[in-house]
């Protein structure tokens, strides 16, 4: 089952002010997303361009000198 016909049956099964706030939810990152400033970049790297840069940020990071001061 895709994460869509999960979240239908959900839905299906949720109360009519459930059903409400998550609309309106849905609404609000719509709309934020179409006018966010970081929008511009979404979907500027491959999916191994990603987690090659995931892999260069873990590795050379976020290491500490603690003798470097």
């Amino acid at each position: 089952m895709t994460d869509r016909e999960q979240l239908i049956q959900e839905l299906e099964q949720a109360p009519d002010e459930l059903v409400q706030t998550m609309l309106d939810f849905l609404h609000r990152i719509k709309a934020v997303r179409k006018s966010h400033p970081l929008r511009k970049f979404v979907g500027i790297l491959s999916d191994s361009e990603a987690e090659e840069l995931q892999q260069a940020i873990a590795k050379d990071c976020r290491r500490v000198d603690l003798n470097e001061w």
